[in-house]
């Protein structure tokens, strides 16, 4: 085996192995970058459950008021 075997035998290898290597690291960036942008997301969405709610609350505690109001106008008409 001469030296420019024995060098391709050992380079081609091992320039494969790093290539891959930077090839995976590469995607696990966006991988990550994804998983980031997923987070965020999820924590949009419960903000917007927590406000929704919030809104239901108020909207219930006004139907018992109207509900008060009514038994009153009801109580009165009697």
């Amino acid at each position: 085996m001469t030296n420019t075997q024995l060098y391709f035998a050992i380079g081609i290898p091992s320039f494969t192995i790093l290539t891959s290597l930077i090839v995976s690291v590469i995607q696990w960036w966006g991988l990550r970058d994804t998983i980031k942008d997923v987070k965020e997301s999820i924590r949009e969405i419960r903000e917007d459950i927590r406000e929704i709610r919030s809104d239901i609350k108020i909207i219930v505690s006004k139907i018992a008021e109207l509900d008060t109001r009514l038994t009153v106008i009801e109580e009165r008409v009697k």
